[in-house]
């Protein structure tokens, strides 16, 4: 899977000349896909199916961190997922190139239309496929009518999927975030597809004694409550996995080892797993 920053994107539109980052067309999908969750699932297999039906390419289009992370600093209560998390998802469902855009106030100023055009003009986008609610560009001045009207004149397949339940509750990252922030993990897992995941290569850890310690201010995750964790250590699908104690506190997060494995061990952990199923 090949990431591309946006920046790339506007550095092609300003060339004299055609050039392509892209091979061939794509089928596109946009958002934050914070998560990623089961809705997101839904939309990504969209995508795939939609790819193969028309050779074309997959493509996320999405951001290094939420744009609320951005907008509203001093109230976001962190990511579900980090960015190498989420990409590491995008290519297990088998997306082939992923646009990355870092949001900025500038990036905040751009109309959807001019967005949107891009993604046709830059990244040859064939097919986009969005959630029902989806609307992008300044003050977010574009939806769903005004991509339907682009999609007859610009010559691709717009569609959009209906929102995804769980047992009656509209799934979403937010959702996702309030039931991790109120300690509700088997509510998360039933939500995401998949067992809530710390990212314990995005924060420094320290050993002491037998006992490996971080900072909670370190992490750009929402994190569950104070209280003590079961939880298992590994590779993202739980490959290689040893059971530990996670203790969180006001002020760090500490893993303790329970079947005889060393702090020292630890090359090939990438994921502190919640894993209830």
């Amino acid at each position: 899977m090949r990431v591309i920053p946006w920046s790339s994107i506007q550095e092609r539109a300003n060339l004299s000349s055609a050039s392509f980052l892209f091979d061939r067309d794509t089928a596109v999908t946009i958002g934050g896909f914070d998560g990623p969750h089961l809705g997101h699932a839904t939309l990504f297999a969209a995508v795939m199916n939609a790819a193969r039906a028309e050779n074309l390419s997959p493509v996320a289009v999405t951001f290094t961190a939420s744009p609320a992370r951005f907008k509203k600093k001093e109230s976001y209560p962190g990511d579900v997922a980090t960015l190498d998390l989420r990409l590491s998802y995008f290519e297990e469902k088998g997306f082939e190139h992923v646009v990355l855009i870092d949001f900025s106030a500038d990036f905040g100023k751009i109309s959807g239309g001019v967005f949107l055009d891009l993604l046709v003009a830059q990244v040859r986008m064939k097919a986009l496929a969005v959630g029902h609610d989806f609307r992008c560009g300044y003050r977010l001045d574009t939806g769903f009518a005004e991509i339907e009207a682009m999609s007859k004149r610009c010559g691709f397949h717009f569609f959009t999927l209906d929102p995804v339940e769980s047992a009656g509750r509209r799934i979403s990252s937010s959702a996702i975030r309030e039931a991790i922030s109120s300690g509700d993990l088997p509510l998360a897992e039933r939500l995401l597809g998949h067992p809530f995941a710390l990212d314990y290569r995005a924060v420094p850890w320290r050993s002491v004694g037998s006992s490996l310690i971080a900072d909670r201010k370190d992490f750009s995750q929402i994190i569950p409550p104070a209280g003590r964790y079961r939880v298992r250590l590994g590779g993202r699908k739980g490959e290689g996995s040893a059971s530990a104690d996670l203790y969180i506190d006001d002020g760090t997060l500490r893993i303790d080892f329970l079947d005889g494995e060393s702090a020292a061990r630890i090359d090939s952990l990438r994921v502190i797993s919640f894993r209830l199923s």
